[in-house]
């Protein structure tokens, strides 16, 4: 891409099938959506500075894209950015996001670790669904809602830990019947519905026991125990 370039428009390489590489020049502001939609042989992307936004499904179906690192200039992400990035292993979430939005990083089976940063509230609904090589998630705290299936079908994560600013868990958002939460909050999230994990134990702290065998309909009595 040329200098001077400050916007790449909607779809504008979208199923450019023999696009390897891309080179994006200091003072492109937004990447609009699905940009790079379907690039399937684009291998890595260098994104400047000064981009603030990438728009839904920028980069989605990139199915040979293996790492891609986000500057922190960037503070919103847009719906299915990099869904079925297949080949994707790792990701730098910037510190200036402050949402995850819905089915972000969907699909990405490739996908090992990802660390929330601090300054994101929400983890909006399928936003890690089916990342099947997901082995560790850091959720820092700052996070207040976690929605439905936003790491669904994530086989691998055997153990997650809920910072206690969560307030509210969305249906099965975490569903691995291998896995062992450790549950901060004082008080139980509030749910969705009576279902926000399927888990193997659930760990709360030891004031709250009763009041978290009590809640979602005493869906997880039986396997809740004291940190």
């Amino acid at each position: 891409l040329c200098n001077g370039v400050t916007n790449i428009g909607s779809y504008t390489f979208a199923i450019c099938v023999s696009l390897k590489e891309i080179r994006i020049p200091e003072g492109v502001t937004n990447i609009g959506e699905m940009a790079f939609f379907a690039c399937q042989d684009l291998a890595s992307v260098a994104i400047p500075d000064s981009v603030v936004s990438i728009g839904r499904a920028a980069f989605s179906s990139c199915t040979s894209l293996t790492s891609v690192t986000i500057p922190n200039s960037v503070t919103r992400i847009g719906k299915r950015a990099f869904q079925k990035c297949h080949a994707l292993s790792s990701i730098t979430i910037p510190e200036n996001v402050t949402k995850i939005e819905g089915q972000t990083f969907g699909n990405c089976t490739a996908l090992i670790s990802i660390t929330i940063p601090r300054n994101v509230t929400e983890i909006a609904g399928w936003a890690f669904y089916s990342c099947k090589a997901l082995t560790s998630v850091t959720i820092q705290e700052g996070v207040t809602r976690i929605g439905e299936m936003a790491f669904g079908d994530c086989r691998a994560l055997t153990s997650v830990t809920i910072p206690q600013s969560v307030m509210k868990i969305g249906q099965w958002a975490f569903s691995n019947d291998q896995l062992t939460v450790k549950c901060l909050p004082t008080s139980p999230p509030s749910p969705s519905s009576p279902a926000p994990f399927i888990l193997k134990k659930l760990y709360v702290p030891a004031s709250s026991v009763d009041s978290y065998k009590k809640a979602w309909e005493g869906a997880y009595k039986d396997i809740i125990f004291p940190l």
